[in-house]
């Protein structure tokens, strides 16, 4: 009984624990810090912020792809995450594939290709610039069998994954969210770049940033009154969603293909 009148005697701020000394010291410096000329201000740390930061650990560099990509996403494809690229046939995905496989593999890298939608062209890639003997290509026949073997590849090393889902109807649909974060987990854990191509949104809160191809225009050559050549298109990309990031910014994506593919039978696929 004496200790239960005790407890409901003794004042509350009995019961308070003193003001943290980090806080204190926190708040001290930041006195100090809004004296100083502007300039100055960030040379001014605490010794916690110090610690921060010289054991923060710095991100990796962006996975360069020589395309439009690099620009919206400050310097190429983020490595350990996922990003996905939605767009209709024709609006420049494929053809943003090949270019990120070229410009991957003419640096020495491995790459995967995951090809769901069955539309990769050895032949045509060698023209573009893809080094087969650095290029592994993966045909899956559903949704199912994708993520398991592009997770495979994460777990194998290759610093670059490209998934490309071709045009729907996607065998075995969109998925479900939660394998879609399995995969961008394992990206994170092998710090890959991965890279998801589809016709409509289908990773959800998986993918760490998103771009739209949209439908540009064919670049031709010569006319009237001599035959006219289509020599290459325009895409136009929009970042709709990148973490760190601001979005809604556009670049011009120009598809320019070799000469051998201007003149011959394959110039139809340049802009898948």
């Amino acid at each position: 009984m004496a200790l239960s009148q005790a407890l409901t005697t003794t004042p509350q701020k009995a019961f308070e624990e003193p003001e943290p000394t980090a806080r204190r010291s926190s708040a001290t410096i930041g006195t100090f810090r809004s004296k100083l000329p502007h300039h100055l201000q960030s040379h001014l740390n605490s010794g916690r912020e110090w610690v921060q930061q010289r054991t923060a650990t710095p991100l990796p560099s962006p996975f360069p792809t020589a395309t439009a990509l690099d620009q919206l996403l400050v310097g190429g494809l983020p490595q350990g995450q996922l990003v996905e690229l939605i767009g209709r046939q024709s609006s420049g995905r494929f053809s943003t594939i090949l270019a990120s496989l070229a410009s991957a593999t003419r640096a020495g890298e491995a790459a995967a290709l995951v090809d769901l939608g069955d539309a990769f062209d050895p032949q045509l890639a060698a023209t573009a610039g893809v080094d087969l003997e650095r290029l592994l290509w993966a045909r899956p026949g559903h949704l199912k069998q994708t993520l398991i073997s592009a997770e495979v590849l994460l777990a194998g090393g290759f610093p670059l994954v490209i998934v490309d889902l071709g045009n729907p109807p996607v065998p075995g649909g969109r998925g479900v969210e939660a394998s879609w974060l399995r995969l961008a987990k394992a990206a994170q854990s092998h710090q890959a770049a991965l890279l998801v191509s589809s016709p409509y949104r289908v990773s959800g809160t998986a993918a760490a940033g998103v771009v739209k191809a949209d439908y540009g225009r064919a670049l031709w050559s010569g006319g009237a009154p001599g035959p006219s050549l289509l020599v290459g298109l325009s895409s136009r990309l929009t970042l709709q969603k990148m973490r760190r990031q601001q979005g809604n910014r556009t670049e011009v994506l120009r598809l320019q293909p070799p000469a051998a593919l201007i003149y011959g039978t394959a110039t139809a696929s340049i802009g898948g």
